[in-house]
């Protein structure tokens, strides 16, 4: 049988061009992948069960893989996190303070309520007997919001809507914390009316009288 050997040199060669030629999009893909198998696997098992073997194979890379862009478990799980809520949590900025307050605070405690509730609180509770989790989570998730929440309290104080003397950190750990208690404690659900109600108590406390 005649076979035309450099037909298929040439096509080997152009097969090979085509599987390199997309190299980024083919490693994005790669580490969506990874992000993906992560946020599944630790909602199953938990991060103590969590191994980067099983994140691998489950999203179809090698080991190596995964460690090139994560140097340890920590990372990887609040970089999965982030991937799917870090564009919820923003503050709109210029209007008024409790409103954009309010909306934060509520897409925050209906993201809780859903799939990834259950990952972040498979995150704080490693944080508890993991001190390297917990340092992960504290400058990867809340030194960020906090920093552009106090950002959006200090331009409110200087429109004067809520008092200038009052400290930035306590008033987000009391508005927040209410959040976070409930969340973890489970004494009662999460919801709207229930941010309403914490704006309520603790806001007029914050405002000045021209507000």
């Amino acid at each position: 049988m005649y076979v035309n050997v450099s037909k298929m040199a040439f096509d080997m060669l152009t097969s090979t061009k085509e599987l390199r030629r997309p190299g980024r999009p083919r490693s994005d893909q790669s580490r969506k992948a990874i992000l993906k198998s992560t946020l599944k696997l630790v909602e199953k098992y938990g991060f103590h069960e969590l191994c980067i073997e099983d994140i691998a194979a489950n999203a179809g890379v090698s080991k190596a893989t995964v460690y090139r862009w994560w140097p340890n478990k920590a990372e990887l799980v609040l970089d999965a996190f982030l991937s799917v809520v870090e564009a919820e949590l923003h503050f709109e900025r210029g209007i008024p303070i409790r409103n954009s307050l309010r909306a934060q605070m509520i897409r925050l405690s209906r993201l809780f309520s859903g799939k990834v509730g259950s990952v972040l609180s498979a995150v704080i509770g490693a944080g508890q007997s993991e001190p390297e989790m917990l340092a992960t989570f504290r400058r990867r998730w809340i030194e960020p919001r906090r920093i552009e929440a106090k950002a959006i309290l200090r331009e409110a104080m200087d429109r004067g809507e809520i008092r200038s003397e009052l400290s930035p950190d306590a008033i987000l750990d009391v508005l927040y914390g209410a959040i976070y208690f409930r969340f973890l404690i489970g004494r009662d659900k999460l919801s709207d009316k229930f941010v309403d109600e914490v704006l309520n108590m603790v806001l007029p406390g914050l405002t000045t009288e021209k507000s």
